[in-house]
């Protein structure tokens, strides 16, 4: 039997002493009619959405340490940015990428624009996470 296709990603989130980490996630999809009568594809689940926007971080742009204003969804449209945990990990996102910023609490992460171009961004909010 095959494997329902996935959607990867990567996470980027605070633990319990308030230090960042990123892990690759990914999520299922399953078969489904989606759009009717057009043919089947692969869908994922749905999770609620507060509200979406756009960034346009210029070009140099350097966020020193900060946490995520928002637990939010970000997929790169144009652009290249580098985003640092604290435990020193550096993950470069570009178009086509996406991110899930959870970071809100602690110490955060730093982030900056690569090379001459302004990076355009796409912003999901997310519901806070509940706590487990």
């Amino acid at each position: 039997m095959a494997m329902s296709p996935t959607v990867s990603y990567l996470r980027l989130y605070a633990d319990r002493v308030g230090e960042s980490h990123f892990e690759a996630a990914f999520i299922e999809t399953i078969t489904r009619n989606f759009a009717p009568p057009a043919p089947a594809f692969n869908v994922s689940g749905f999770v609620p959405a507060v509200r979406n926007g756009f960034l346009v971080v210029p070009a140099e742009w350097i966020g020193d340490l900060h946490p995520s204003p928002l637990r939010m969804w970000i997929f790169v449209l144009d652009g290249e940015m580098e985003f640092e945990a604290t435990d020193g990990e550096r993950h470069c996102v570009q178009a086509g990428d996406a991110l899930l910023l959870e970071d809100t609490t602690g110490r955060g992460h730093r982030s900056r624009v690569i090379g001459d171009t302004a990076a355009k961004l796409a912003v999901v909010e997310l519901e806070p996470a509940r706590e487990q």
